[in-house]
């Protein structure tokens, strides 16, 4: 759920219609492997949160997981779409 409303708002700031933010999100999701990579990082951050972070640590770990995620996010929904 949070992946295509980044996409909307994106467009939004960008001035895009909401359909060519729709198929960035889409090229993205089938090109890019948004949503496989999405899993491989947060499926086994949340593993390792719950079974081997301590409690007092748990926040600023997933903290610093999520700071990476935008980063690769930011860099992925950035990138050109390639035209064939």
């Amino acid at each position: 759920i949070c992946l295509p409303i980044a996409y909307a708002i994106k467009g939004a700031i960008y001035r895009q219609s909401f359909m060519e933010a729709f198929n960035k999100y889409v090229y993205d999701l089938k090109e890019n492997k948004l949503l496989f990579k999405c899993w491989s990082v947060w499926g086994p951050a949340q593993c390792i949160t719950f079974t081997i972070i301590p409690e007092h640590y748990r926040i600023t770990f997933i903290a610093c997981v999520s700071f990476f995620w935008l980063i690769a996010m930011s860099s992925i929904s950035g990138s050109k779409v390639k035209t064939s």
